[in-house]
């Protein structure tokens, strides 16, 4: 059986992104758009082995990632999946707050006292990262990188830090 294209393929993912791996949310979703679900189960199973394939040597994922970001996007209307300051204020959480046994915090815990999920939170990831990380990656230029925005976010990040920890300044 043929594969749906990965163009496709990128905008049904982002479309699904709320069905929680529920079969028959994602065959309906792909129903919609003309893709029955034999084709969509022989797609889904296709490219996530390809993608996984380490005689792929990632090629696939990394084709992959830019056009379901663009999926993602075009499916929020652009706006962003969060706000920085929520970024700013799970990725702290993520990073300093401890559990009773002084053990980091599981992240799913984080995420759903923030009233998030793992995949929403990818996407939040995926968006807000490129902007705050780094102004190179892998020794290439950042196009997405933003000095104010990881400026903002460093600023943030001190913030939650602070609240985390009880310190008043």
């Amino acid at each position: 059986m043929n594969l749906i294209p990965i163009e496709q393929y990128a905008d049904l993912c982002a479309l699904m992104a709320d069905t929680g791996g529920d079969v028959n949310k994602e065959f309906a979703i792909a129903g919609q758009h003309g893709v029955s679900p034999d084709t969509w189960t022989a797609s889904k199973t296709g490219w996530t082995a390809k993608m996984s394939d380490p005689n792929d040597m990632g090629r696939t994922a990394m084709a992959f990632m830019p056009l379901y970001q663009a999926a993602q996007a075009k499916a929020r209307g652009g706006r962003p999946p969060c706000t920085l300051e929520l970024y700013a204020k799970v990725h702290a959480e993520m990073a300093y707050q401890k559990d009773a046994m002084g053990n980091q915090m599981n992240h799913h815990l984080v995420l759903a006292n923030n009233g998030t999920h793992h995949q929403a939170w990818l996407e939040c990831e995926g968006y807000w990262t490129p902007k705050v990380g780094s102004p190179e990656i892998l020794g290439q230029p950042n196009p997405q990188f933003d000095p104010a925005l990881k400026q903002q976010f460093a600023a943030l990040m001190q913030r939650e830090h602070d609240r985390i920890f009880g310190i008043v300044r």
